[in-house]
């Protein structure tokens, strides 16, 4: 690293502590797919303490916050997956080289496009390039300004929505010339999503991948009624251990996923779990009904976006936590299968409730799940505003409840982690 990189890398490093003492700094993690729906990578979408925007003059401080708090709050390895991570940088971020305190192969920075480029943007932009990191322009729409930064870019994010047929077209056109991939961003819908996919688009961030494809009668294979069954069975108010070891021991995949789970490191076993009873008795009831929602999800879900497993994860994990903390014992109970439950209608294509009315439920879970006012509806809401980032209902929503944002924040960041770390324990092998 050249000296007067190194200078000012230490200089942002001091900064970003001094902030990060000043403020509290709230993360939200959006996916971004490729064109086979496996997700690439996240962005990082910043909230600076208590309130729900900040204003331009605070647009330095919000990204050395956001890569303070990435960098010494939460593991980078757990936010990211393995995978990509998107950051916005302000001008004075770009130009005091900030991303050298992250890590170049998976740190992808984007350019605002309120931002002008003069020639020590440009000069900046072409430091993160040859650092290592990925270059990319965010909401762009035809600016000529941006023409110089095109040639070095290696991501451009259109507002998908937002531009016409000819200007869609013309980006194209600009992506095949100049070597870029192209990222749609507010894709809502899966026909947004296949529309962009036509377009050419090579990346696509929304949450078209929570909407059913379409709302149909349709029979479920084998392998999925049994993942039914299983959903059905862990809903009854009493779990029925000798039905639930049936359907395990009948279906070969199941057990085989059951007795590995057990023989992970993560029990520590002294000596190996040999058989369906066994791992029944070992994992304890609650345990067992967490571990059968896990893969049946999974099951349910195998032909619909890996991502869609995760954020169902999340929901349930960040529902059970906040529940505990807020709601009654006989509700908090069902805080976890509700938020799991919360995306089969996107899993099966079908309306829940149609889903709901086969699944022994009770009044507060099915009325949530149907998007019916309840107390456990509440939850999921606030899990769907952290997934989007969507701050002023976050604010709305925690006003009604007895926590602080930075607690909320923090059992959200839990989440996301036991999310991870369950399904590298419970991956299913078919």
């Amino acid at each position: 690293m050249p000296p007067e990189l190194s200078r000012k890398t230490e200089i942002s490093r001091r900064d970003c502590f001094r902030i990060f003492d000043a403020m509290d700094a709230f993360l939200a993690r959006q996916p971004i797919f490729n064109r086979d729906l496996t997700v690439y990578g996240y962005e990082l979408l910043f909230r600076q303490g208590t309130e729900n925007f900040f204003h331009e003059t605070d647009g330095d401080r919000a990204t050395a916050s956001l890569i303070s708090d990435a960098v010494h709050l939460h593991s980078l390895e757990k936010l990211a997956g393995g995978r990509r991570l998107f950051i916005n940088f302000t001008r004075n971020a770009l130009l005091n080289d900030l991303y050298l305190m992250l890590p170049s192969a998976t740190t992808v920075v984007e350019v605002l496009e309120s931002l002008e480029l003069d020639e020590d943007l440009l000069a900046a932009c072409l430091r993160v390039k040859k650092y290592g990191c990925l270059l990319a322009l965010d909401d762009y729409v035809l600016d000529a300004q941006f023409d110089p930064l095109l040639s070095s870019l290696d991501i451009l994010k259109v507002e998908f929505p937002a531009l016409s047929q000819e200007q869609h077209s013309q980006v194209l056109e600009s992506s095949r010339h100049y070597g870029f991939h192209l990222l749609a961003e507010k894709v809502e819908t899966p026909e947004q999503y296949q529309l962009a996919k036509d377009l050419g688009n090579h990346y696509f961030q929304g949450y078209f991948f929570c909407k059913p494809q379409m709302l149909r009668a349709r029979r479920l294979p084998q392998s999925q009624l049994q993942c039914m069954r299983l959903l059905q069975l862990i809903s009854e108010s009493e779990l029925d251990v000798d039905r639930a070891e049936e359907l395990i021991r009948n279906d070969v995949a199941l057990s085989y996923n059951l007795l590995r789970y057990l023989n992970s490191p993560v029990f520590g076993q002294q000596s190996e779990v040999t058989t369906v009873r066994r791992a029944i008795t070992v994992l304890g009831r609650e345990p067992l009904r967490k571990w059968i929602s896990i893969v049946a999800l999974q099951g349910l879900s195998q032909e619909k976006p890996p991502e869609l497993t995760t954020t169902s994860l999340i929901r349930a994990r960040f529902s059970e936590l906040l529940g505990r903390r807020v709601l009654p014992s006989e509700l908090a109970a069902e805080c976890f299968l509700v938020g799991m439950f919360s995306l089969l209608d996107a899993m099966l294509d079908q309306s829940m409730p149609e889903i709901t009315k086969d699944l022994s439920l009770s009044d507060a879970a099915r009325t949530a799940l149907q998007g019916l006012e309840s107390p456990l509806k509440r939850i999921v809401d606030l899990s769907i505003a952290m997934e989007r980032g969507d701050w002023a209902q976050i604010s709305q929503l925690v006003a009604a409840i007895s926590l602080t944002e930075e607690d909320v924040f923090q059992l959200h960041s839990e989440s996301i982690t036991w999310a991870m770390e369950m399904q590298s324990t419970t991956s299913p092998v078919r």
